[in-house]
């Protein structure tokens, strides 16, 4: 009971409205407003405040939804080793995975696990690069793949491989005329892009690419949390989007032009991160992998086209 109302709370706070949380957990609204209420009076504090139909996390709230969050992740979590361990598998790692990832070298990591190391289980994780840094924290996960190389020095990160970013372009646009495209000529439009917090990887890498390009800021149609909105968003006229080549290539709809750009852009490198002091045979090997996947490892350097700087 007190899990259900945990998912309820959650998914409340990421809606910012009953209606919209009510259909997504196909409930009826009221019923899931006294829910809330019960839940605050469990508590014994506001989580929510409430305004004309529209909700918003109180500090509170704020604070109780990142504790939710890693209650919730760990009870799955725990719901998939006992599963994993009655299936036969000796040892599980937990893995975050950050910014919505579908890469197709994540694809080829875990045919590589499952063929090399069929006794390890790997239970993957979707959550936000700050969550990911916490949950690393507090032992939630094991390690993180993000794209966001902005991590505190209590962290390890290893870059395992990289890729430009390139430019995903509606049919029948204007800059389908050109070949290739600039990052002038691209900020002429609307763009989609990744959102600041839900997907900070992507957000960061394209902020970093206007960096060095020397350009204004963008006019942005919509903000969204990962590839795969954006590429929907783009491919239904709203805007052009930045992708990587990989993820561009994994959701390949018929109405999206990809692009390269012609601008010296920053390289995406995608990371694991782990904490310092975890140690663990499996999850070295997990990392060498991914390492395997990648090819040789690019020099970090001090460059300005590195997205960690």
């Amino acid at each position: 009971m007190k899990l259900r109302l945990l998912r309820y709370f959650t998914v409340v706070a990421e809606e910012k409205s009953f209606v919209k949380a009510a259909v997504r957990l196909r409930v009826e609204a009221t019923p899931l407003s006294r829910a809330i209420r019960d839940l605050e009076h469990d508590v014994g504090v506001d989580l929510l405040a409430r305004s004309k139909g529209r909700v918003s996390l109180t500090p509170a709230g704020q604070a109780f939804r990142e504790s939710c969050l890693r209650l919730l992740a760990l009870y799955d979590e725990a719901r998939k080793h006992a599963h994993s361990v009655a299936n036969g598998s000796r040892e599980r790692l937990r893995i975050g995975v950050a910014d919505q990832l579908a890469q197709p070298n994540l694809m080829r990591l875990l045919a590589m696990c499952r063929e090399e190391e069929p006794a390890t289980g790997i239970g993957l994780l979707w959550m936000t690069a700050g969550d990911l840094l916490a949950a690393i924290d507090h032992d939630l996960i094991d390690a993180g793949i993000t794209v966001d190389g902005d991590v505190m020095s209590s962290f390890i990160k290893e870059p395992v491989w990289s890729e430009r970013p390139v430019a995903a372009i509606p049919r029948h646009h204007p800059l389908l005329s050109l070949e290739r495209v600039s990052m002038a000529d691209v900020l002429r439009y609307p763009l989609v892009l990744c959102h600041p917090e839900q997907c900070a990887g992507g957000y960061k890498l394209f902020l970093k690419s206007l960096y060095i390009s020397g350009l204004p800021p963008p006019i942005v149609a919509e903000y969204v949390p990962g590839h795969e909105s954006m590429m929907m968003l783009v491919a239904a006229g709203y805007g052009i989007g930045f992708a990587l080549e990989t993820q561009a290539a994994t959701y390949n709809y018929p109405d999206i032009i990809i692009r390269p750009v012609t601008d010296e852009l920053a390289t995406a490198r995608t990371f694991i991160v782990t904490n310092k002091a975890r140690d663990s045979h499996e999850l070295q090997r997990f990392i060498e992998r991914a390492k395997r996947i990648g090819g040789p490892a690019e020099p970090e350097g001090d460059d300005a086209a590195s997205v960690e700087n």
